[in-house]
């Protein structure tokens, strides 16, 4: 019972399903067949008859048959190719044969989209013919106005444009030869051809048009204002050369030949209508033309540079050699009371020996420039690099002189820290008698003669004559280090001593209960007495820790509450 009620139920399933895909394949075959009808109630044919308009010759009619025959192929052959695999799809389901069903209608849907885009590349075209005599008819007359406007011009202006006015008639009739070429095309049906025939005449008018404008200015720049130039450059080139200026490694004359020579080939090119070519050499002359003028310009800057700097400079190393004798004479001076280093007299030496130097050569380039055989701009980059060095000559000098002048105040200084740690000891030396210990441990005694020592060292540097701060400053520089070490020590020590007698006297409270403390605070008591205040503090410290972990935190603060506000 149960597998018959599962065969029902597959067997309705299938029906249904069955029901269902028919029902979608003949929904697809509707809508194909709308598709097909509305292509063949496209209104083609009467877009078409907007062709007969035209003249029907040549590109035209080749044109409007081509489309035509694709129409009617369209029409006739593959519309109803499609509607008899429409009945093949319909006869397909009847014998339940979907697959192949499926497949003609996938190729049914694609022939007519293959129809729709050769439609739409027909009226693409058709709409670019007819656009374009359009387009034509209104453009051409634009550009015959501008012809007209560009040929009046030329004869009214012709002398403006040299021997350039045959060459742009020729243009001129090339274009009026354009304009009977675009009428031959259209005459003939050939619209698309006479479109670029359009575009062609519209470059060649856009071209003569600017020549046109720029051909008076370039041949007024070629033919008066660069000569004119020229003339000026040449004029004051002379004016220069007779004013004394020496000129002859700047080749002017050369140079100023060069440009001429140039002019004739910009003239030449404006004549062959090769514009673009004649603004670049005419640029390229007139940036040299402004080239000559700059170095003019750099002699006549240097000329004035050289007659004014000159004599300045001339005091000014006058001024130098004169302040490095005096520095020489000081350093003499200096030397009776200090020993100088060996680097500092032979940078000395090489100060007066660079003086020297550029006063030589400042005797060579004085010598040039009065002969007038070397041009001033040459000249006066010798003068520059002279005046460069010795500004450096300059400040190297003053940091020499403020060496010396810092020697005596370095050994004021000296003076000033030899009093202060003579006062730093003999502080620390009555802080030891104020303390009342009963005596000195050996190290400490032998430190402070050191450094009463090291005192009398720096004394006797300082007394020295000449006087050598490099040794001076060695010395100090060791007492300085060994009076503060000292100084430090001494109130280290005056601690620990204090700090042994009041931790005894806390751990007397244990001598009698404690036998080991009774021992350690003895050996501690002898320490002291043999002044090792160290190794004292160490041993009362640890003997009473044993008993008492933290006594000595506790004897310290009593030891600091018992310290004077």
């Amino acid at each position: 019972m149960e597998i018959a009620v599962t065969m029902l139920l597959l067997a309705s399933g299938g029906m249904i399903y069955n029901y269902m895909y028919r029902k979608k394949m003949y929904r697809e075959i509707d809508r194909l067949e709308a598709w097909k009808i509305a292509i063949m109630n496209r209104q083609v044919t009467e877009e078409l008859s907007k062709v007969k308009q035209l003249n029907m010759t040549g590109e035209t009619e080749q044109l409007f048959e081509r489309w035509r025959q694709q129409w009617d192929d369209i029409v006739t052959i593959r519309l109803p190719e499609i509607e008899e695999k429409l009945f093949d799809v319909e006869e397909f389901l009847d014998k339940y044969r979907y697959a192949k069903a499926k497949a003609v209608l996938r190729e049914i849907e694609q022939a007519l989209r293959k129809i729709e885009e050769d439609i739409q590349t027909i009226l693409h075209e058709l709409d670019e013919l007819v656009g374009s005599e359009e387009q034509n008819r209104t453009e051409i007359e634009q550009l015959k106005t501008l012809y007209r406007e560009a040929k009046k011009t030329l004869l009214a202006y012709r002398h403006t444009f040299g021997e350039a006015e045959e060459n742009l008639a020729r243009k001129l009739e090339e274009i009026q030869q354009g304009f009977q070429r675009f009428e031959e095309l259209t005459n003939d049906g050939n619209y698309l051809a006479a479109r670029e025939a359009v575009f062609v005449l519209k470059q060649q008018l856009t071209d003569v048009s600017n020549m046109l404008q720029e051909i008076p200015a370039l041949l007024t720049e070629c033919q008066t204002a660069v000569p004119a130039q020229l003339s000026e450059l040449v004029e004051g080139y002379q004016e220069m050369k007779e004013a004394g200026y020496i000129l002859d490694h700047l080749d002017i004359e050369q140079e100023i030949a060069k440009q001429q020579e140039k002019l004739p080939q910009c003239l030449d090119m404006i004549r062959t209508l090769e514009l673009e070519e004649a603004k670049r050499l005419l640029e390229e002359i007139k940036s040299d033309i402004d080239a000559l003028y700059d170095l003019l310009e750099k002699e006549v800057l240097a000329y004035q540079y050289v007659k004014t700097e000159m004599g300045q400079l001339q005091e000014q190393l006058e001024q130098l050699d004169e302040e490095a004798k005096q520095t020489g004479a000081e350093t003499l001076f200096v030397q009776q009371s200090y020993r100088l280093s060996t680097k500092d007299l032979e940078k000395y030496r090489s100060i007066e020996k660079q003086i020297q130097q550029l006063a030589k050569r400042f005797v060579f380039i004085q010598a040039r420039a009065l002969e007038e055989r070397t041009a001033h701009s040459l000249i006066k980059e010798e003068l520059e690099s002279l005046a460069g060095q010795m500004q450096l000559l300059k400040e190297e000098h003053e940091q020499f002189r403020e060496m010396l002048q810092t020697l005596r105040k370095d050994e004021l200084a000296a003076r000033e820290k030899l009093r202060e740690m003579r006062h730093q000891l003999s502080e620390a030396v009555r802080y030891v008698k104020k303390s009342r210990l009963p005596g000195l441990p050996e190290t400490y005694k032998l430190q402070l003669d050191e450094a009463k020592d090291l005192l009398t060292t720096v004394s006797l540097r300082l007394d020295e004559k000449p006087l050598n701060m490099e040794a001076v400053q060695q010395a100090l520089a060791a007492a300085a280090a060994l009076v503060e070490r000292v100084s430090e020590q001494t109130i280290s020590m005056v601690e620990q001593a204090d700090l042994v007698e009041k931790v005894i006297q806390y751990g007397n409270r244990y001598r009698r209960r404690y036998s080991s403390v009774k021992e350690g605070l003895e050996e501690a008591e002898q320490l002291f007495r043999q002044y090792e205040y160290e190794q004292a503090l160490e041993q009362a410290v640890a003997t009473v820790e044993a008993v008492e972990p933290g006594a000595f935190e506790r004897v310290r603060q009593l030891l600091q509450e018992e310290v004077p506000k």
